[in-house]
């Protein structure tokens, strides 16, 4: 960023007071954070009564976790900027594998002349032709103190060709092998949970999933925020919905809990989505 003549303020995660005081005093127009914590900061704009939309961001580029496209929609609407997402993994370089283009915002392009991108089958390790879905897998080409060889990312996403640039790019990152949960024999991912919610207006964007188990039988509790100007009547009616949604789509019987506003614990980092209480075999 140096290089290219960009000024960079280097902030640790955390003291979102401070975060959004700094925004304010440095005016920067691109801010790169977690989705999750970008969240945290648009609360804390909205505790000191300042417009996120009248701030001098202009760009976002978030990553580090799975985020959905209605999470895109919100976060752009709410900062009036434009929110694209990047790609890494701290076992290749950190950030930079694969990155968005503003133009576009279809997909991450792959920097294939230092990345050979392949996807497989999580469970054969087949590798799959360009266009479905499974496993990302990398080999680095230019690294030199520690070169990976079909690296396993465990993240799952598909490959597609170019399109604002010829790099091929990777599909957003829909979640991990290692974080589907399994419920009563149904494969559940916290961002299918997510996209159901975020269809739901009076519910926010800050969620919770709770694992226990009742004898032999697995059970889900959805904790999700109400939105600040949500009533009673509309947080009653958004708990049937959300509940009636996960079941005709996802295919479980969940049980959801509507909470006041800030109960949710904000993280400065990736985001604690899944909590399991279910005893250790």
């Amino acid at each position: 960023a140096e290089r290219l003549g960009c000024t960079v303020i280097p902030i640790s995660g955390g003291m979102t007071e401070r975060q959004v005081q700094l925004i304010t005093d440095f005016k920067p127009e691109v801010i790169m954070v977690t989705p999750s914590y970008m969240l945290a900061i648009l609360d804390e704009f909205r505790k000191q009564g300042l417009d996120p939309r009248k701030s001098s961001l202009r760009i976002g580029i978030f990553g580090a976790e799975p985020w959905t496209n209605a999470m895109r929609e919100e976060i752009e609407e709410a900062f009036d900027l434009h929110a694209v997402d990047i790609y890494g993994l701290s076992e290749v370089m950190g950030p930079g594998v694969a990155s968005e283009c503003v133009e576009t915002k279809d997909g991450l392009h792959i920097w294939e002349d230092h990345f050979y991108p392949e996807v497989i089958n999580p469970v054969t390790g087949e590798v799959l032709p360009d266009g479905e879905k499974g496993e990302l897998v990398f080999t680095s080409l230019t690294k030199e103190a520690m070169p990976v060889i079909r690296y396993r990312t465990r993240d799952l996403t598909r490959l597609l060709p170019g399109t604002a640039r010829s790099l091929r790019r990777m599909e957003k990152v829909t979640g991990r092998s290692d974080d589907m949960m399994i419920v009563r024999g149904v494969n559940v991912f916290p961002t299918q949970i997510e996209e159901k919610l975020l269809a739901i207006h009076d519910l926010s964007l800050h969620y919770q999933l709770v694992l226990t188990r009742d004898g032999r039988m697995d059970n889900m509790e959805i904790q999700v925020e109400a939105r600040p100007d949500a009533s009673f009547p509309a947080r009653e009616a958004a708990t049937k919905q959300l509940a009636l949604s996960v079941k005709d789509t996802i295919g479980i019987t969940a049980l959801v809990t509507v909470l006041d506003p800030g109960s949710i614990e904000r993280s400065v980092g990736k985001a604690k989505r899944v909590i399991d209480k279910r005893p250790k075999a």
